[in-house]
């Protein structure tokens, strides 16, 4: 009797454990959504009526839909944060705060300077966080996704090829789904 009621005990603070762990989890979406938008607000979609937060968030879901970490669904959330923001340092200071170092370094590992050749930064990227370039694929995929121009297009095809002649391996669905995006029969 006693021992079913230690047990009985014991799954009940294995439930809350983990319902309190997945309100923080949600809590910390919320506050990644909050902050995104707050940092794109006054941001518009190149040649666009669409708020600038509509490409975090779709790059968010399509993290969740495939069932990606909830790291992979945070830096989803922010990975523009850094590079958009009007201060990036301040908000990467933000980010630390809220969030972590973890997702600070990955937000700003995420983030493309524009003075660097966009394949090195893709091959630089590939190499040095496995979830950062996850989620730069996922963006990738929502720029194609999203009426992209044939420059653009070009560009995302070249940098594929790019990273795969050195070396680097993408998941073969991803892959095919981001050539086909750019318009290159696979």
């Amino acid at each position: 009797m006693l021992i079913d009621t230690i047990r009985q005990l014991i799954a009940e603070e294995i439930d809350d454990f983990r319902f309190n762990t997945m309100l923080i989890e949600i809590d910390q979406i919320t506050q990644a959504k909050d902050f995104a938008r707050d940092v794109h607000k006054g941001q518009w979609r190149k040649g666009t009526p669409i708020p600038y937060i509509a490409h975090p968030m779709r790059v968010y879901h399509r993290a969740k839909k495939r069932g990606l970490s909830k790291t992979h669904q945070l830096l989803a959330i922010l990975h523009d944060t850094y590079e958009d923001a009007k201060n990036p340092k301040q908000t990467l200071k933000k980010i630390k705060e809220v969030f972590g170092d973890k997702i600070a370094n990955l937000v700003l590992i995420l983030s493309h300077d524009r003075g660097v050749d966009y394949k090195a930064y893709l091959l630089k990227l590939a190499n040095k966080s496995k979830i950062g370039f996850e989620v730069k694929l996922l963006d990738m995929e929502d720029n194609l996704s999203d009426k992209p121009s044939p420059k653009q297009k070009n560009k995302y095809k070249e940098a594929l090829e790019y990273l795969i002649n050195n070396g680097i391996t993408i998941d073969k669905n991803v892959a095919e789904k981001l050539f086909k995006l750019a318009g290159v029969t696979v």
